[in-house]
């Protein structure tokens, strides 16, 4: 089968601190210290078998590029990539897919092939604390596929029964296209999901968002709110393209930073001239971008305001506490999506959101280095590659 493959160079910076286990395995849970000159390439390698009774093999149609696949496309100044993430090269990427279903493990009782599915990709152990705790998605020892296994920029993906979901409830509304699409999109929308509504606990109708960082999450993160309720959603966005498109999947007023910065104002001041004074009751980081934003959101808190971390950055920033204190604000910190998809899908299922608008580019696996590299550039929101 045609899949992409990513190699790169195993060399721990000198100021590495990786664990024993990390340097005998040759893998680090933050890639940017010890993978560089990542090479990126379209080659052959065998259709994965079915081994285990609960297996699923799934023909892929359809795999969204992640900024996380792109920061492990792109590198620093010393060749190291930009993904603070744990990864294992050589490996297939690609976590966002959806497929059919091609064949099934003896005790698979909830899809059957043909069945159209999208694929969880965390593979959870289930019995550590987190698990156990019902956080899977924050599982201590999961193995992550298209970061520390396997994924799914393939023609086929090998994955277990409990991580597949079936995507059948889409066919009233959508052709078989767009449900392989709105499959793929189901994975940073639920990032969006369990860090808006699990993990944060909602917003009340009425309530006021903000949106700060409107790639795939930012914008589904403001179908989301829309969908819940919210009387206003605010986006910012880091150029004009990409603040269109928040109008389109459902914000009210979208801002481009850049532009704010030189009109001598800030998303922070909008923000609470917007709301009378108030601020707003949940602040969403998606832009991976804390450093800069977090200011914005401290500043522009309404009273019980919550503000939720999404976007991927590595080290530390600055923050006032403050302005938490001072608000009985509450931040909180989720990843993965696991329980999160399931919701994503029955929204679209009922009519309620449609996140296609958020692809604005399509590739073959042909060409998927060179949609990667598109998906560098910040006027993409969503680069799609489909698997005929």
């Amino acid at each position: 089968m045609k899949v992409v493959e990513v190699a790169g160079e195993w060399d721990p910076r000198p100021d590495a601190e990786l664990s024993a286990q990390e340097r005998e395995g040759r893998w680090t849970r933050n890639a940017s210290l010890a993978w560089r000159s990542p090479r990126w390439s379209v080659g052959q390698r065998e259709v994965p078998s079915i081994r285990h009774p609960h297996d699923v093999l799934v023909r892929v149609r359809a795999v969204g590029i992640c900024g996380s696949d792109a920061h492990l496309f792109e590198t620093d100044a010393d060749g190291y990539v930009l993904l603070p993430y744990r990864v294992r090269l050589p490996l297939v990427p690609g976590h966002e897919l959806a497929g059919e279903v091609a064949e099934v493990g003896a005790a698979v009782r909830s899809v059957r092939p043909g069945d159209p599915v999208a694929v969880h990709t965390l593979q959870y152990c289930g019995v550590c604390s987190a698990c156990r705790a019902g956080l899977p998605s924050h599982c201590t020892d999961a193995e992550d596929q298209g970061f520390s296994i396997d994924g799914g920029m393939a023609e086929y993906v090998l994955s277990r029964e409990s991580n597949v979901v079936p995507l059948a409830g889409l066919r009233e509304r959508f052709s078989e296209s767009d449900i392989y699409e709105i499959g793929a999109l189901c994975e940073p929308a639920s990032v969006a999901y369990l860090g808006m509504f699990a993990r944060a606990g909602g917003v009340q109708p009425g309530a006021t968002v903000a949106v700060h960082g409107c790639g795939a999450i930012g914008l589904a993160a403001i179908a989301l709110a829309r969908a819940a309720g919210a009387a206003s959603v605010l986006a910012f966005a880091t150029n004009p393209a990409r603040a269109e498109l928040a109008l389109r999947l459902g914000a009210d007023e979208a801002f481009d930073v850049r532009a704010l910065s030189e009109a001598g104002t800030a998303a922070g001041e909008v923000t609470l001239e917007r709301t009378g004074g108030n601020g707003v009751d949940m602040a969403i980081e998606a832009a991976g971008a804390a450093g800069a934003v977090l200011p914005q959101i401290e500043r522009s808190l309404a009273v019980g305001g919550k503000v939720v971390l999404l976007g991927s950055q590595g080290g530390s920033v600055p923050l006032q506490t403050m302005a938490y204190m001072v608000k009985g604000a509450s931040i909180y910190g989720s990843i993965g999506n696991i329980g999160g998809v399931e919701p994503v899908v029955a929204l679209h299922s009922a009519g309620r959101i449609d996140l296609r608008p958020i692809i604005t580019d399509r590739f073959p696996l042909d060409r998927a280095v060179e949609a990667v590299n598109r998906a560098t550039e910040k006027s993409a929101a969503k680069v799609m590659i489909h698997v005929p």
